[in-house]
């Protein structure tokens, strides 16, 4: 008689599925499975969000967007991204961590940024593997899309260039030329360097709808051509 056998090698979710699988918290200051409690984050005071900075430490050493100092947050990076942890390590952080599941949940030992041991450490190999969880793609592929649009289209209620991410932009100390200015009982936000005109708004929805893919042709919702 034939036996099969399987192996899970690695998981492909999104990011809140990424939490529940690997046990680590993907929320606050230390949201980065990579560089975890180096996480480089900024609290904003008038959009209330923990903001992520420093990405340009991911890029290797010579590259030119470490240099750019006005196209990011004004500073020079210097600093480099930390390897990932190995499985091991991993479970050696998380295999002390005891969890009560339900609405009374408890977590007892060392207070840290895992929240459980995930259930794939009963696998015999998995602590070995040097990819264990994988990011689907698709998600990410869709929440940037939606808010570069948002923004270019603005869009209300989904532009991330509003007044209080100008203000929170004066609070940094970044592109103080952006601030809001304030006329009478309005308040004038000075336009950037994506800012589009109306004619430019409706050439950028025809583009998009007449975009080929293999379901068909792109359709565009009414509130975004307008």
């Amino acid at each position: 008689m034939k036996v099969s056998r399987f192996m899970i090698l690695r998981t492909i979710n999104d990011f809140p599925a990424y939490r529940n699988l690997s046990g680590y918290s993907v929320k606050g200051h230390h949201a980065c499975p990579i560089c975890k409690e180096n996480t480089s984050y900024h609290q904003l005071k008038y959009e209330r969000k923990t903001c992520y900075i420093s990405h340009q430490k991911f890029l290797r050493r010579n590259h030119s967007y470490r240099r750019l100092k006005k196209a990011f947050n004004d500073f020079q990076e210097d600093k480099t991204a930390l390897p990932p942890l190995t499985g091991d390590r991993v479970y050696n952080r998380v295999s002390h961590i005891e969890v009560t599941y339900g609405k009374t949940a408890k977590h007892s030992g060392v207070k840290n940024i895992w929240r459980k041991k995930s259930i794939l450490f009963e696998l015999p190999y998995w602590s070995k593997l040097n990819v264990r969880h994988c990011i689907d793609v698709m998600h990410v592929e869709k929440n940037v899309c939606d808010s570069i649009i948002g923004t270019l289209l603005n869009i209300k209620g989904k532009t991330k260039d509003e007044i209080n991410a100008r203000k929170d932009l004066v609070k940094m100390g970044v592109r103080l030329e952006l601030q809001p200015q304030p006329h009478g009982k309005r308040t004038y936000l000075p336009p950037t360097c994506h800012t589009l005109s109306k004619s430019e708004k409706i050439s950028f929805c025809k583009c998009l709808r007449g975009v080929k893919i293999p379901q068909g042709t792109l359709q565009i919702s009414k509130a975004s051509s307008q």
